[in-house]
């Protein structure tokens, strides 16, 4: 074991005393650096998401979802049955259904919903119109008779096309959600699907405010094609000709 003398000990002092000073300037900068360069602070957005208990929050997105979904929406599972129950009631009425079309249109005048056009091109007799027309607004889907356009010869057979507007709630794009949150916080994009669902709950929302101005123009449509259909169908049934009905402009016989 080696022993330093007392000369050796006194002059290990300034080494001693030059690292302690080296340590305290090295602890100095490193204070300075963090007063005048803090860590980032998150947004926050995410530091919300973070804290976000996501299987509980998805579970309450997805409870409240269901208890928003709405049967007076046209969604695409309802599809099928809504073609299947036109033309079961086109059947009945005896007008024979010769294609059913139904197509989401580009564009629509209320926020928060796009409208469904069903187009239905049917021939038959012209008095059977009125009686199809009542039984096709006999589902929960709300539906509102957009138009008539049909060719009628002087024996009552028909040949044209029924348009109805049925509508579903729009909801946002969320394909971005998931790409802006990988560039988030570390752990941030855990919750994408709430967010995608709550877009979805949102669109639900949205329809649901706007769904008794909705069944208000079905009704006032349906009692406008009830008071001006029958008695120019006995004049076409006599005459012959072609006619046009549409739910805002009336009626047009050429």
């Amino acid at each position: 074991m080696t022993t330093l003398t007392r000369t050796q000990r006194i002059a290990a002092w300034p080494t001693l005393v030059g690292v302690q000073g080296l340590v305290m300037l090295s602890l100095a900068v490193v204070g300075w650096r963090l007063l005048a360069h803090p860590a980032p602070t998150l947004p926050p957005i995410e530091q919300r998401l973070l804290a976000l208990d996501v299987p509980a929050a998805l579970a309450a997105v997805n409870w409240s979802i269901e208890q928003a979904d709405s049967d007076a929406a046209l969604m695409d599972v309802d599809v099928l049955r809504v073609t299947s129950f036109l033309a079961l009631i086109a059947d009945g009425a005896g007008l024979k259904v010769e294609d059913i079309r139904i197509s989401k249109k580009t564009q629509s005048d209320m926020v928060g919903v796009d409208t469904v056009e069903a187009v239905i091109d049917v021939r038959g007799h012209v008095f059977d119109l009125p009686i199809f027309l009542d039984g096709a607004h006999r589902q929960r889907v709300v539906g509102r008779l957009q138009s008539l356009a049909f060719d009628v010869q002087p024996s009552g057979d028909v040949r044209g096309q029924v348009r109805i507007h049925y509508h579903r709630p729009r909801v946002d794009d969320t394909n971005w959600v998931a790409d802006r949150l990988a560039l988030a916080a570390p752990g941030a994009d855990v919750a994408t699907p709430v967010l995608e669902r709550a877009a979805v709950l949102a669109g639900w929302k949205t329809f649901n405010e706007s769904n008794v101005a909705r069944v208000e123009q079905a009704m006032q449509a349906r009692t406008r094609a009830a008071r001006e259909l029958p008695a120019n169908l006995i004049t076409l049934r006599k005459l012959g000709g072609r006619f046009v009905w549409d739910a805002d402009e009336g009626i047009a016989i050429r």
